[in-house]
């Protein structure tokens, strides 16, 4: 049982619905599952735009088959939402993506090489001690532990899996601070311009933007999108999104508390245990909050505020000692990203993922966490879009 589906039954029921979460097979070699092996028939060029999760494993499908490709980044950093806190505590930090909400073997197949030595510490994030906070009072659900697990990184992140694994085999080939502003694929090549004014092309563009992006139309298509693209982009759900990470000189929290806002509107409101699991020393809680109620953090004037927001909650909710234990923080606002503008995808109507990944004329495609059929709002799902879209772009 996922996070997303675990906190959806809490907010239903008040404990754990009566069956067994069973926990998902061990990472060994003889159940390893690699991405399925595609003839390349192409040999131009290909521009992926963005270098979150989806182009990076693009990339990296991309330069095992030595096709000839190019990252652009609008920021000045890869990863996307994915990244990492540098220094904080004893323990790494992912300040996106932290979970791995399937087989941990999913880091093979994205590594997609059999001969890779790669020694990943792995951990069952199983919580035990769970609260919900609700109607002013902290209410124990230990029985709750029961019922769920995910699995998470024990000595690295979601970032430094890409940092050590994916990105030094064509980091070279990443062009950062460069927004891209117009695709134009009315001729043979597909022309991209940036907000410099500055100019590229390729035979065949990935564009791995998160859907905001998209629904802002800072992206300017010529030919221009369909309607029926258009409609489809527009009502995908992209809440807003924040993680904030706070170190206490003591421990007074349970290993996870459920919040009022996230309970109410089946959204993600969680503080956690960052160090769970970790072999910890820093005391370290942390806030994850997406849902419809998160607005109440990521919408203030300043990180301070927002700080300030979540410490007089915890105080609340904790009597006090989040302000006597306070040591430092650091808030991530992905809300405020000016190339992120949220969390990631919720649908209501799937089919208009089918519309959103659909390529326009053969020459310019979509991946992301969007466009994974089963695994959207992940990581992995992230990646193994970008896998399935390099396969669409080189196999025809």
């Amino acid at each position: 049982m996922t996070r997303k589906d675990f906190i959806k039954n809490i907010a239903t029921l008040g404990i754990a619905t009566p069956f067994m979460a069973s926990l998902l097979t061990s990472c060994t070699k003889e159940n390893i599952e690699f991405f399925e092996e595609v003839p390349a028939n192409f040999n131009g060029k290909i521009i992926i735009v963005g270098a979150g999760a989806a182009g990076l494993i693009a990339g990296h499908i991309l330069q095992q088959k030595n096709i000839d490709f190019q990252i652009i980044e609008a920021s000045s950093i890869y990863g996307g939402r994915v990244k990492k806190a540098a220094d904080f505590a004893d323990f790494p930090i992912d300040l996106g993506g932290e979970w791995i909400h399937t087989n941990p073997s999913i880091l093979a197949k994205l590594l997609n090489d059999s001969t890779s030595q790669a020694d990943i510490d792995i951990i069952p994030y199983n919580p035990k001690t769970i609260s919900v906070w609700k109607d002013g009072k902290l209410r124990k659900r230990n029985v709750a532990s029961h019922f769920y697990s995910e699995y998470k990184f024990k000595s690295t992140t979601w970032y430094g899996f890409f940092e050590k694994h994916i990105v030094p085999n064509f980091s070279e080939k990443i062009i950062y601070n460069s927004p891209i502003t117009e695709i134009d694929y009315t001729g043979d090549k597909v022309t991209l311009k940036n907000n410099q004014g500055g100019n590229f092309s390729a035979d065949k563009v990935l564009v791995t933007v998160p859907v905001p992006i998209l629904q802002s139309n800072y992206i300017q298509f010529n030919p221009p999108l369909p309607s029926e693209k258009i409609a489809a982009v527009n009502n995908i759900g992209f809440p807003d999104g924040i993680k904030a990470f706070i170190e206490f000189s003591e421990r007074f929290y349970p290993d996870l508390t459920f919040a009022d806002g996230g309970l109410i509107n089946g959204g993600d409101t969680l503080y956690y245990d960052a160090g769970f699991g970790k072999d910890a020393k820093s005391n370290v809680l942390a806030l994850f909050s997406v849902s419809e109620e998160t607005g109440k953090y990521t919408n203030l004037e300043s990180d301070t505020a927002t700080f300030e927001k979540i410490m007089s909650e915890l105080d609340e909710i904790f009597d006090g000692q989040a302000t006597k234990y306070y040591k430092k923080h650091i808030i991530q606002n992905w809300s405020k990203e000016p190339f992120i503008r949220g969390s990631y995808s919720h649908y209501d109507n799937y089919g208009d993922m089918d519309i959103l990944g659909e390529p326009l004329d053969n020459k310019v495609f979509f991946a992301g966490e969007a466009l994974h059929p089963t695994d959207s709002s992940t990581v992995h799902g992230a990646g193994e879009s970008g896998y399935d879209a390099v396969v669409s772009m080189i196999s025809g």
